[in-house]
């Protein structure tokens, strides 16, 4: 697993590695994705340049080729998760998307995983692990997952987690997983494709398509250190580059 801070030197290690430089001076891998960032006609009469967003958006670096600039998103490590953002943001969220607030509360029980006394009342001295939370009440998570497992919510979701982002009107152009020495990428479009086909109904958790959402900490134990993560919501994708790899083979 990478940490954010090795995770943002990464970025950097990038840009690094793509910016003031010609076509002629990368390894064949880096040669074929930016003809495919950029068209087959990027050749070596222009220097490329690279920089940073200083922004936090779905976009981690830009790579410009003469009037052309791009948007990459970096991927790195063996961290599976994609997006975070506070319960209030994504309740918001399911709100505008127009799912009724009997459904939206039954993902927010299970992100507080809070068990519940006979009579219905929560238990605010109990949390529950997620599993446990499952066991009492899977027919709400199925509830939920049912009404978000519709084609155009699953797009909606994926321009918001991966492709859009909350703070940016620009969609990335592609997404990158791995280092310089060793990274695949998909483009936005086969982004759609790769997610759309791999909708599973089939999880037990809350989720839409292959993504998974929960807290980023559940925090039981009530551990001060965590209980920020308590109030994220953490949107995963497992295996996210062996999925890449997959998707473009049988493309």
């Amino acid at each position: 697993m990478i940490s954010n801070n090795n995770g943002i030197q990464n970025e950097y290690n990038f840009v690094e590695m793509f910016n003031n430089k010609y076509l002629s001076e990368f390894d064949d891998n880096s040669k074929k994705f930016l003809k495919e960032l950029f068209g087959e006609y990027i050749d070596d009469e222009e220097v490329i340049k690279s920089w940073k967003n200083k922004m936090m958006q779905k976009a981690d670096i830009f790579i410009k080729y003469k009037n052309q600039v791009k948007s990459i998103s970096i991927k790195s490590g063996n961290d599976n998760s994609i997006h975070h953002e506070t319960i209030e943001d994504f309740r918001s969220f399911l709100e505008k998307m127009g799912l009724p607030f009997k459904t939206i509360d039954y993902y927010a029980s299970y992100h507080y995983g809070y068990a519940r006394f006979n009579d219905g009342k929560t238990d605010f001295d109990k949390c529950l692990t997620s599993e446990e939370y499952k066991v009492f009440y899977q027919n709400e998570l199925d509830e939920f997952n049912k009404a978000i497992n519709k084609t155009k919510i699953i797009i909606d979701m994926i321009d918001r987690f991966i492709i859009r982002g909350r703070n940016s009107e620009y969609d990335i152009d592609m997404l990158i997983h791995g280092t310089p020495d060793d990274y695949v990428w998909i483009n936005k479009y086969d982004i759609y494709d790769m997610i759309l086909s791999k909708r599973c109904n089939e999880y037990t958790s809350p989720h839409v398509a292959c993504m998974t959402i929960g807290p980023k900490k559940r925090n039981i134990d009530r551990n001060p250190q965590y209980a920020k993560d308590r109030y994220i919501v953490c949107i995963r994708m497992n295996f996210l580059k062996e999925s890449i790899i997959e998707y473009l083979k049988n493309k």
